[in-house]
């Protein structure tokens, strides 16, 4: 598992007050696997990550690699572009219709 997801795994779990002994609890997994997930020192199975992402208060999804510079700038409302990713089709954007 890439250390990215284990990053925003354990930011989510420590958003929620839980400890890795918690959260282990809840999966019944030891709290040194759940380390080792957020470490992205493991593989873990897809059912592992969706029921952590479920407790944690997280939606898995999976998209289509072309499509995830769109998705990224959705979520983040950055864009290598000044338009919003939702105007793409749109030519020009007037600034007041955007306020």
């Amino acid at each position: 598992m890439s250390k990215d997801i284990g990053r925003k795994l354990r930011t989510a779990r420590k958003a929620k007050g839980l400890t890795q002994k918690d959260l282990g609890a809840k999966m019944g997994l030891p709290q040194s696997h759940i380390s080792q997930i957020e470490a992205g020192n493991v593989d873990v199975r897809f059912s592992s990550l969706q029921e952590m992402a479920r407790l944690l208060d997280l939606e898995p999804i999976l998209i289509p690699r072309p499509l995830l510079p769109a998705v990224r700038s959705i979520i983040t409302g950055q864009s290598h572009t000044t338009k919003p990713a939702w105007l793409l089709d749109i030519e020009t954007v007037d600034e007041e219709e955007l306020s």
